[in-house]
């Protein structure tokens, strides 16, 4: 029984809603987890319901509403989403819309819905990455897929040859609506119109960004901090005084210094508090002569000499005794009366 004991610390964390739906997302898609979560991180600092204030982008990964429709459209009866996916019609000039406007409302409403955006997200990741494979001959960066997050396969597309090929035009002039969406993105602090190979190169940075300021979101995984030199499978904290149990030191770096200590104490074990030095008695009896060994070569007749015997300490020196003095004779301070 301990004097003070602290049971095992039971850690929970508590659920994360957005960062649930954003691994069914990528599970349900079949796309990468850490590249959606970098991307809503980016886009809308996890946020469900953020609106942008220059467009349509609404939503934890910022889908304008034609986006959104022609997803919903098209992926839409891989996830559940089959009257929703009806309800939207192409128009003449390639716009997409929505006969009945309540209908058309609830489905622009579930951009703000977790892991129906994470899931279209996916998506449309998985779309572009298909996009930008066969148009690049190679296999898309992380970089790359965002940039076609932000203005689609095809612009993405644009963008990376132009980068690649002719990197000071003037990437406003070849995207004037994201420009004007994304000023940021497009023009410098003096206003000068950036390059497109500026361009991508900011794109990429910010998306790289988003990695590290996603990397401190609550994990599902408790970590439990082990203190040092604690057992592992006991409490954090060993009691004052012990009586059952561990026997030993507390940890490997005492039990070796204290192991040190205990080589020099005639064999005794160390317990849970190191033990003093016993005094060593100098005038101990002799200790057992060592038996000489037999000799290992038989060609020589002699005999092995006797071991010499052990010589006696020398008794210590007797100390000079004084003589007792005599008891005090008391009878010089006495006066005796006689009886008058």
């Amino acid at each position: 029984m301990f004097l003070f004991t602290t049971p095992p610390a039971t850690s929970t964390v508590p659920a994360n809603p957005v960062l649930d739906a954003i691994r069914a997302g990528a599970q349900a898609s079949g796309t990468d987890f850490d590249y959606l979560l970098r991307t809503a991180q980016r886009e809308s600092s996890l946020n469900p319901a953020a609106r942008a204030s220059t467009s349509s982008a609404t939503g934890l990964f910022q889908f304008i509403e034609q986006t959104w429709l022609a997803m919903v459209k098209r992926e839409g009866p891989r996830f559940g989403l089959e009257r929703e996916a009806q309800a939207i019609a192409q128009r003449p000039d390639g716009g997409l819309s929505v006969a009945d406007p309540a209908l058309r409302r609830e489905i622009l409403a579930l951009r703000e819905d977790p892991e129906t955006s994470a899931v279209m997200a996916g998506a449309l990741t998985n779309h572009n990455r298909d996009s930008l494979a066969g148009a690049l001959g190679r296999e898309p960066r992380p970089a790359d897929l965002y940039v076609a997050h932000v203005l689609g396969a095809r612009g993405a597309t644009s963008l990376i040859d132009r980068a690649t090929h002719d990197p000071t035009v003037s990437a406003a002039d070849m995207f004037p609506e994201a420009a004007r969406a994304n000023k940021a993105i497009f023009y410098d602090r003096s206003g000068r119109a950036r390059g497109a190979g500026e361009v991508y190169a900011v794109l990429a940075a910010h998306h790289a960004a988003s990695a590290s300021a996603s990397a401190t979101a609550p994990s599902d995984e408790a970590e439990t901090p082990v203190a040092p030199y604690a057992k592992l499978d006991g409490p954090a904290f060993h009691g004052l005084f012990q009586t059952g149990g561990r026997t030993g030191a507390v940890s490997d770096a005492v039990a070796r210094l204290w192991s040190a200590r205990s080589d020099e104490t005639s064999g005794v074990a160390p317990g849970f508090f190191p033990r003093s030095r016993p005094a060593i008695d100098r005038t101990a009896a002799n200790p057992p002569a060592i038996e000489a060994q037999p000799r290992e070569s038989a060609a020589i007749d002699d005999p092995a000499p006797a071991p010499a015997p052990a010589l006696a300490p020398a008794p210590p020196p007797d100390r000079a005794r004084r003589p007792r003095p005599a008891p005090l004779d008391l009878r010089q301070f006495m006066t005796i009366r006689r009886a008058s």
